[in-house]
């Protein structure tokens, strides 16, 4: 992947260090800033020309992983609501 990245990267941070140098930022920040967009931009770039897309194929569970039965899993139910039904109290 970084092969894809650092040289669009090294691009677009030489553009933006001139063009921070010309704005009057001083020779640091520009420097800082340009290695931001840099980065930025090639990981974009990156992104842009790889190819992708969903998935063709769906991924089927290995057979121990099909067995778990999330209730035995340590926390498996900690987020969820027991089976019994809670009903509200009567005022007082």
């Amino acid at each position: 992947m970084a092969d894809k990245i650092i040289p669009p990267a090294l691009k677009i941070w030489l553009a933006f260090l001139f063009i921070f140098l010309l704005l009057g930022y001083g020779v640091v920040p520009s420097i800082l800033l340009g290695a931001v967009a840099g980065l930025a931009g090639g990981t974009i770039h990156a992104w842009w020309i790889t190819p992708g897309g969903e998935p063709t194929t769906t991924l089927e569970l290995p057979a121990p992983l099909r067995q778990l039965n999330p209730r035995r899993l340590p926390l498996g139910n900690f987020l969820r609501r027991g089976g019994t039904q809670r009903l509200p109290r009567a005022r007082r």
